[in-house]
């Protein structure tokens, strides 16, 4: 068996001790880059509130009920939101007329929040921002002289 065969029997077989990592980057990266419904949607009514994909990670987003997605994002800046996203689920392509119906700031209280666990872990393992050097140079050198 080759050293790379090796490797991968190896990292299937190793428990990952940080499982709950890969879900806040995996979801985030679909909310700042997929082209379905709901994540274009999402983007849509996270510029509505100032907020930047690029710039923000998505804690969790899960079905709560027939007509509503609940979720959390944490912004750039540590300010947490939760969020409830209403649509008719069962509607085939319904998610792109989405509406957020609640928006909270948690930022003075996500420690009492039902999932102040994964808040608190996406705080420690939120993927790195989204930038490129076009916008590093872009926002040099559109500063105000001294």
């Amino acid at each position: 068996m080759s050293i790379a065969a090796e490797q991968s029997v190896l990292a299937l077989l190793t428990p990952d001790p940080y499982p709950r990592s890969r879900g806040y980057v995996n979801d985030t990266q679909l909310m700042r880059t997929h082209q379905g419904g709901l994540w274009v949607r999402l983007r849509e009514l996270m510029a509505e509130r100032d907020l930047v994909p690029a710039e923000t990670t998505l804690v969790y987003l899960f079905p709560d009920g027939p007509s509503c997605e609940t979720g959390v994002l944490l912004s750039d800046s540590g300010r947490v939101y939760d969020f409830e996203l209403t649509y008719d689920l069962e509607q085939a392509g319904a998610d792109r007329w989405a509406h957020i119906s609640s928006w909270r700031d948690i930022t003075d209280r996500w420690q009492t929040a039902a999932f102040s666990r994964e808040i608190r872990d996406a705080f420690i393992w939120r993927p790195p921002l989204c930038v490129t050097m076009l916008a590093t140079t872009e926002a040099a050198t559109t500063q105000p002289p001294d």
